[in-house]
């Protein structure tokens, strides 16, 4: 049990020194491989001009949806709300 807690702790010391131990690039490739989304698994599985395409397709889509967040969000909040007790 001891050697478990040793190895466990030596773990944790090592992980506090280093980090998380994943880079941004790593994390990117990762959700890109396991998203349900289309761009971002074709980001990284397609030739170099179809990873240019489908780059800017899915950043002008997602500024898209959240321009049109901001928009709901700015419509909802400008209703006028009254309160009697």
């Amino acid at each position: 049990a001891t050697m478990h807690i040793k190895k466990y702790l030596f773990k944790c010391l090592h992980r506090l020194q280093k980090g998380p131990g994943y880079t941004y690039k790593e994390l990117l490739v990762w959700y890109c491989d396991n998203t349900n989304t289309h761009g971002p698994k074709r980001i990284i599985c397609e030739g170099p001009k179809k990873k240019a395409m489908w780059f800017v397709l899915t950043l002008l889509f997602t500024s898209l949806v959240c321009w049109q967040w901001g928009v709901f969000i700015r419509t909802y909040l400008s209703w006028e709300v009254s309160v009697s007790l």
